[in-house]
């Protein structure tokens, strides 16, 4: 096998290989988290994500920080190789989780695009105060209010909750959206959708549904008057066809279903929400990540080693 496939293929093997490991010593975390139904949403949203991203990430910084240098610096050019099957097959389910990841990521950004594109062309400007972003009034049988958009969010509102909610119930509901804006949860949807689902695609959708209904309900305590938002929410769940669901890849305040659990968290809502780490905490902790990922790149007894563990990968049976 030539130089190029071959480190290709160990590298795609590398990435199924540590995503799938950090995955699996994840999930007793993820159970907990599944189960935690006591802590603030707002805590769990956080957790959740980064347990469902986390792994997919672990385990690009392995395949291109570790194994890609080392591949390049200590193998032979004219090495000529025949990996196992082991080899072959991790690398096979590495390029197929890679390709599923960006075939659903672009998906759900070109349907979130179509789908603004044509509210904004047929919707009206509203001026709403305290909207968090520009606002446009549409016509759609479903009662949609939702945040689309990552970097140029607008805000679409259909005509019937406009005309049906009070003026207080409006302002909870733009509470609640500018609490997804803040949150940036479109651009954290687009990421669920980017990371492969590896091992357990199941299990990662049921990550994603956690997470969705976790920040729905971190959204709900952002919001300023719990009351008022659980009227509105009652208000626009009525307003819906029966049976009737709204699936966009972005924000909505109602998409469907039951509300039991939404309500009784807004009548009990939490009194303390964590603390969210501050913005300095967060880039020391980026900075010292990077800092270590540099180090181990350019120590050449730690490539070395990598090598030698390839080695053995493409050895196996």
């Amino acid at each position: 096998m030539s130089f190029a496939l071959l480190g290709v293929g160990a590298v795609l093997a590398v990435f199924a290989a540590a995503t799938s490991l950090a995955a699996v010593l994840a999930w007793p975390l993820a159970g907990r988290l599944l189960d935690a139904g006591t802590r603030h949403p707002a805590w769990r949203a956080r957790r959740l994500f980064a347990l469902r991203v986390l792994p997919a990430l672990l385990g690009l910084a392995l395949a291109v920080g570790l194994a890609l240098p080392a591949y390049l610096l200590f193998e032979p050019r004219d090495a000529s190789e025949t990996p196992g099957l082991v080899l072959v097959l991790l690398a096979l389910a590495g390029g197929l989780a890679i390709a599923s990841g960006l075939h659903r990521a672009l998906v759900g950004w070109w349907t979130s695009r179509r789908l603004g594109r044509r509210w904004l062309r047929e919707g009206r400007p509203l001026e709403l105060p305290g909207a968090p972003a520009a606002a446009y009034r549409i016509r759609d049988p479903f009662p949609v209010v939702s945040v689309v958009g990552i970097l140029r969010s607008r805000l679409f509102l259909a005509e019937q909750v406009v005309e049906r909610l009070s003026k207080p119930e409006l302002a909870a509901v733009l509470a609640h959206e500018a609490g997804h804006l803040a949150a940036h949860d479109n651009l954290k949807r687009l990421a669920l959708r980017l990371a492969p689902a590896l091992p357990w695609p199941a299990a990662a959708r049921r990550l994603e549904e956690a997470w969705e209904q976790a920040a729905e309900e971190a959204c709900d305590a952002h919001a300023g008057s719990a009351l008022e938002l659980a009227a509105a929410l009652v208000k626009t769940a009525r307003l819906a066809p029966a049976g009737s669901r709204i699936e966009v890849p972005a924000a909505a305040f109602h998409r469907g279903g039951s509300l039991a659990r939404r309500i009784r968290l807004l009548t009990e809502r939490p009194e303390m929400a964590p603390a969210a780490p501050s913005r300095g905490q967060r880039l020391s902790g980026i900075a010292l990540a990077g800092t270590a990922a540099l180090g181990l790149v350019w120590a050449p007894a730690v490539l070395s080693g990598v090598h030698r563990l390839l080695e053995c990968l493409v050895r196996l049976p």
